[in-house]
């Protein structure tokens, strides 16, 4: 009987022992969980999505349900995904797209965005949300973007280019107006067959342009055919000045012959023609003779 008492009391121990093991466990268990918790902002106009991590238990995955603006704790190994919901513009840009006359072009492609709120948990999961990383132009890489829709986007683009020339597309702005709203229609369409939720509020083509090597060649050109015209203006005028001075030959000696004048008669009378003209030109002519002073004036 005495050992059977003794036996129990063993065993209640033990039990309290356990019990009390086990609460200690818990209980670290509890104060770590606590100290690895951290604060997570989310700022107006945003929107924060949680993807859970966890270590022994529980189901891991996208929260469904957005966090809007306000301060929540999350575990270190849960993330989060913050969306912008107000209109973001994705910069897209286009070096050496050959147009139709085989010339490249450059220019920048702008798209207006907007994540639709509440269904960020959605663009997360499902096509890639976003990424905040200071490489990317303004700070985010728009990943739904890059793996849905970019490479669609820039087809539809080369496509576009393709059918129009250079002139065209550098200088009517009814080709990029044309162009602006194809595309807008073409994104909205396929964004829309994916369920992708994201408005497309607005496509926006900036100025389009030759590449910087094309614009010096084509100054180069330009100077070229300048420079050739110039010399053909050049000869022009030339050959032009031989055929009248030999018409006014031609004109000196017909006359010559008409009154029977030898080529020294006809050569003094010409220079009595010239000195003629002009006195009659002059409002005043100093005849001088030697190095003396003047004897007569003419004209006075």
């Amino acid at each position: 009987m005495l050992g059977l008492i003794l036996f129990k009391c063993k065993e209640s121990k033990l039990k309290k022992s356990k019990l009390f093991f086990n609460g200690l466990v818990l209980a670290g268990l509890m104060v770590g969980m606590t100290g690895c918790l951290s604060p997570s902002p989310v700022a107006a106009g945003e929107e924060a999505v949680l993807t859970y991590k966890p270590w022994f238990f529980g189901h891991g995955g996208v929260d469904m349900t957005p966090i809007e603006t306000g301060l929540t704790w999350t575990l270190w190994t849960t993330s989060v995904t913050r969306f912008s919901i107000k209109p973001q513009m994705i910069d897209i840009k286009f070096d050496d797209l050959i147009t139709s006359d085989n010339n490249p072009v450059d220019f920048h492609a702008h798209v207006l965005i907007q994540h639709i709120k509440g269904s960020t948990p959605i663009l997360l999961k499902n096509f890639g949300g976003v990424v905040h990383t200071p490489a990317a132009p303004g700070g985010i890489r728009y990943v739904w973007w890059e793996n849905n829709v970019k490479e669609p986007f820039r087809a539809m683009v080369r496509h576009f280019t393709k059918s129009h020339s250079m002139f065209e597309m550098t200088t009517n702005p009814e080709i990029t107006d044309k162009m602006e709203q194809l595309l807008l229609k073409e994104v909205r369409r396929l964004v829309s067959s994916k369920g992708i939720p994201v408005d497309i509020i607005k496509v926006t083509i900036g100025k389009v342009t030759p590449p910087q090597k094309v614009i010096e060649s084509t100054i180069m050109t330009a100077v070229q055919k300048q420079r050739r015209i110039t010399q053909e203006e050049r000869v022009k005028a030339e050959q032009a000045r031989a055929k009248a001075e030999t018409a006014s030959a031609e004109a000196d000696l017909a006359y010559a012959k008409t009154f029977g004048m030898t080529p020294d008669q006809y050569l003094r009378n010409k220079k009595l023609e010239n000195d003629r003209t002009a006195i009659k030109k002059a409002d005043k002519v100093d005849v001088i003779i030697g190095n003396v002073t003047p004897v007569k004036t003419v004209g006075e």
